[in-house]
């Protein structure tokens, strides 16, 4: 077989492949199967109205303060539109396939959401030496959680993949490729740099965004800052980051709220390990 012929056989695996993975990465599916997330954070804020928010609702609604009194009447109405058009947009790409498409970001996340405890907790321990100490019995939740704030915490997951990943990540990728690019940078260094720091800023923002000091300027709650817990955080913003540019917004968005619920109930990392 010629070299011609060999390169053009690598390139259709390649596409078959790219092809077979590409509904997950997909934008317009992604925001379809976070719908359920948004919805459980709305029932949870519809029950307690008192209920702490999530750092990201909070800073998305700032931009919603105009319609004072009515600001979360707006808020449910933009994602019924953005929802609708999201739907609308991923229908239309595939319309047989979007029930699979959205089964397969549901597993995805469900899986990543498994291991993604387990991963930290090796990465922590190998760190050791370098990191605070994380207290092993730590989790995010109280004993005997109700149904009203694990729907919350699971629906934090979206409103904070939305800020914080297809978002900040992206638009600071895409400033610093541009920025690198006019600079005339070659095209691989500026990608890789743009992911990195893209990564590095969205996760440490993200972290910091869980503790008073940052969140008492958007709304109550946080906890007071902890150099151990903000590792943790940090490192967690990583793997959502890695799992939003890999596997697309979806997936990571089932797997932090998945993973958020986990921890609420008590599950510790650690049983797994």
């Amino acid at each position: 077989m010629s070299a011609a012929a060999t390169s053009a056989r690598v390139r259709s695996r390649a596409e078959v492949a790219d092809s077979t993975l590409a509904p997950t990465r997909s934008f317009s599916v992604g925001l379809v199967a976070i719908v359920p997330l948004f919805a459980c954070y709305e029932f949870a804020l519809l029950a307690e109205p008192s209920s702490a928010r999530n750092f990201g609702e909070l800073f998305l609604g700032l931009l919603l303060r105009p319609f004072g009194s009515h600001a979360d009447a707006a808020r449910a109405i933009v994602l019924l539109l953005g929802s609708l058009a999201a739907f609308l947009v991923a229908s239309r790409r595939g319309r047989a396939s979007l029930g699979s498409d959205l089964a397969r970001v549901f597993l995805e996340g469900a899986l990543a959401a498994c291991v993604l405890g387990p991963v930290m907790v090796i990465v922590l321990r190998s760190c050791a030496p370098y990191l605070p100490v994380l207290d092993a019995s730590w989790n995010i939740g109280q004993p005997g959680p109700g149904l009203v704030d694990t729907a919350l915490v699971f629906g934090a997951g979206a409103w904070e993949e939305l800020v914080f990943r297809v978002g900040l990540y992206s638009f600071v990728y895409w400033l610093v490729r541009r920025f690198l690019a006019a600079l005339g940078v070659r095209e691989r260094v500026a990608r890789a740099s743009a992911e990195v720091l893209g990564l590095a800023l969205s996760s440490l923002l993200f972290a910091a965004a869980h503790f008073q000091p940052v969140l008492r300027h958007f709304g109550p709650g946080g906890r007071p800052f902890d150099p151990a817990l903000f590792a943790w955080l940090t490192l967690g913003g990583v793997a959502m980051g890695l799992l939003f540019r890999l596997r697309g917004p979806g997936v990571a968005a089932w797997a932090h709220g998945l993973f958020n619920v986990a921890l609420w109930i008590g599950l510790d990392p650690d049983v797994i390990w």
